[in-house]
């Protein structure tokens, strides 16, 4: 029957090395990796600090949660080691 033959070619072409795309390691073009893992990614500068700012301006939207409802507890200690940091300089 045409589409078992159909299916079959398809299985074929899915496991042959042909169609299995080449991934960029070490700058070589090209160049097959054996793991997914050998995948590299390099973030710009912006883009991490984009991140950091949105990881920040979370961590300040729970503290105003906090002081607004009364929850927010600050270490005596955690607050006398910065006022001696400061006036150390």
């Amino acid at each position: 029957m045409k589409i078992d033959d159909r299916v079959s070619n398809y299985m074929a072409l899915l496991n042959s090395e042909a169609v299995k795309p080449a991934v960029q390691s070490g700058g070589a073009l090209g160049s097959r990796a054996t793991a997914p893992s050998a995948v590299e990614v390099d973030l710009s500068s912006a883009a991490v600090q984009l991140a950091e700012d949105e990881a920040r301006r979370e961590r300040l939207n729970v503290i105003r949660q906090q002081l607004a409802e009364g929850s927010y507890n600050i270490s005596g200690k955690d607050v006398a080691d910065k006022m001696l940091n400061i006036l150390k300089g």
